[in-house]
């Protein structure tokens, strides 16, 4: 009988502090969901504020300034885009994560502890991250008249970090897929896979900027 208390005593302790990593989980996406909103919001205002001036004064300096603020602006969006696409995708798969009270090294906004998620989670959480950064390049495309450089470069910056993770991720989720460990996956490709994806991206970004 004690035995059994004791065992239901483990449980509850489990289920109260699942309860309370949720409730802690909660209170820190509401921080660094305002952090990352300011970002955004002060990516696109100086961008915008740039973009405006050089279609309006037509100086090469102006003209500078607004596409290194495309490039900058693009990088923080697709960023954040990018890991709330990992989060929500790990989310939907029911996954179990673990919000930070505030971002490391301004982007991450939460662990997975492999040891409570699935294989099938880990690839939702994957694919949602994979896929994300391709939403700000539809965006732009439809929303926005490539007239310009600056516009320009804003969807090529945005192509260029798309394309960069898909070559960094989309093969560590073919391999877990196919029965590789996704944790151990994960840490071969960082072993060497950021060369290869940087390059990559920036290549594909290059040729598209050309051709607008």
């Amino acid at each position: 009988m004690e035995e059994e208390k004791t065992n239901g005593a483990r449980t509850d302790e489990s289920a109260e502090a699942i309860a309370a990593e949720a409730a802690q989980n909660r209170r820190n996406l509401g921080k660094v969901g305002q952090i990352h909103l300011v970002m955004l919001l002060g990516a696109l205002t100086l961008w915008a504020a740039a973009d405006t001036w050089a279609a309006a004064s037509s100086l090469g300096i102006a003209t500078l300034l607004a596409v290194a603020n495309a490039i900058v602006a693009a990088t923080i969006i697709a960023g954040i885009v990018h890991e709330w696409g990992h989060y929500v995708g790990a989310r939907v798969a029911g996954a179990r994560t673990q919000v930070l009270d505030k971002p490391i090294n301004y982007f991450f906004i939460f662990q997975f502890p492999f040891e409570h998620n699935d294989r099938d989670q880990f690839l939702a959480m994957s694919w949602g991250g994979i896929l994300a950064p391709w939403l700000p390049v539809a965006i732009v495309a439809a929303s926005i008249p490539i007239d310009n450089a600056s516009r320009a470069m804003l969807l090529a910056a945005f192509v260029t970090r798309a394309v960069q993770v898909g070559v960094f991720e989309v093969p560590v989720a073919g391999r877990a897929r196919k029965g590789g460990d996704p944790q151990g996956e994960l840490e071969r490709q960082l072993l060497g896979g950021f060369s290869q994806s940087r390059y990559a991206g920036l290549v594909v970004g290059a040729l598209v900027w050309l051709a607008l």
